[in-house]
């Protein structure tokens, strides 16, 4: 069975996403031209959540010291093996998504809400690679305002990719879109510590 014989978890802009939705930076740095930019808008419209999310996602990259004995959270372990199964997101299908949830309640790792979870986290990786693309490698600024500034600030405040919308907001700040922005979140009181600490960081830097 194909992908085109499959049914499709994400939206169609998103299956033709030409980048691995695991990477995390893989979209060329020399690719700025006016098509280019209006996918990536449309990419981050799609990605956007309707509302807040319970729980930030995607969930923080694990560090791991030599000398830890916890070693890599279970979460890891299953995005690897999405990863074989659906390395692009034109392969995240119902079909596959079941076939890794087997397999991982094979293994004995958390099948709960297997498909919306990792449906949303992928999303969410893409939305990553793309806010950091838009905010930290897009020399035009003029091209990106506002819409850039406006997603970014809606992507902190819903819990998606928040880390990176700020350093894109932070990237972009000699634009005063993107300095309102981070003015707004600065007085936001849904951001989580980490976030809001590095929103006053960008602050002091403008």
């Amino acid at each position: 069975m194909t992908a085109a014989d499959e049914t499709p978890l994400l939206p169609e802009v998103l299956r033709a996403y030409p980048y691995p939705w695991d990477n995390a930076f893989v979209w060329t740095s020399e690719a700025e031209d006016e098509e280019t930019l209006a996918y990536a808008r449309a990419v981050l419209e799609a990605c956007l959540p309707p509302e807040p999310l319970a729980a930030p996602e995607p969930p923080e990259e694990a560090v791991v010291d030599d000398s830890s004995d916890d070693g890599y959270p279970e979460w890891t372990e299953i995005r690897a093996v999405l990863r074989e199964r659906m390395p692009y997101a034109r392969y995240v299908t119902a079909e596959r998504m079941a076939e890794v949830e087997a397999e991982c309640a094979r293994r004995g790792l958390a099948t709960t809400a297997f498909q919306e979870v990792w449906t949303r986290r992928i999303t969410a990786w893409i939305a990553e690679q793309t806010l950091y693309w838009c905010g930290l490698m897009v020399d035009d600024e003029a091209a990106l305002t506002p819409w850039l500034m406006d997603l970014a600030e809606r992507y902190v405040r819903r819990g998606m990719a928040a880390a990176t919308a700020v350093g894109a907001l932070t990237g972009t700040r000699s634009v005063p879109e993107s300095r309102a922005a981070l003015a707004r979140l600065a007085t936001y009181e849904g951001l989580p510590d980490g976030i809001r600490e590095s929103v006053a960081y960008a602050l002091r830097q403008s």
